[in-house]
């Protein structure tokens, strides 16, 4: 099995996951043997999406939280949508009286 998943939280996540498998059956009659085949397939898809699950479930907590920016000493998020109101020259320029 081959998944490709794209997980959109603040940014841009990609998984691509393959997963083999490896399982017997005994060749009998078409009828059989196409229900037997299902049947595999149904076991092992529905195993390996509980898995994802349980992953995808524990990404927050884990995966996530270290791709995450941590927060600075202030405990509180950078405001990237409002970056004009830092501003190191006004800042050097107000402290010296320089400037405009």
């Amino acid at each position: 099995m081959q998944v490709g998943v794209h997980y959109f939280e603040e940014g841009n996540v990609q998984l691509d996951a393959k997963h083999e498998c490896k399982d017997t059956t005994l060749i009998q009659s078409p009828d059989d043997s196409a229900i037997s085949l299902v049947n595999i397939i149904r076991h092992h898809e529905t195993e390996y999406l509980a898995s994802l699950q349980t992953s995808y479930l524990k990404l927050p907590d884990t995966t996530f939280k270290d791709l995450r920016r941590k927060l600075p000493v202030t405990r509180t998020s950078f405001p990237w949508h409002n970056t004009a109101q830092f501003s190191l020259t006004r800042d050097i320029e107000k402290e010296f009286g320089i400037g405009k």
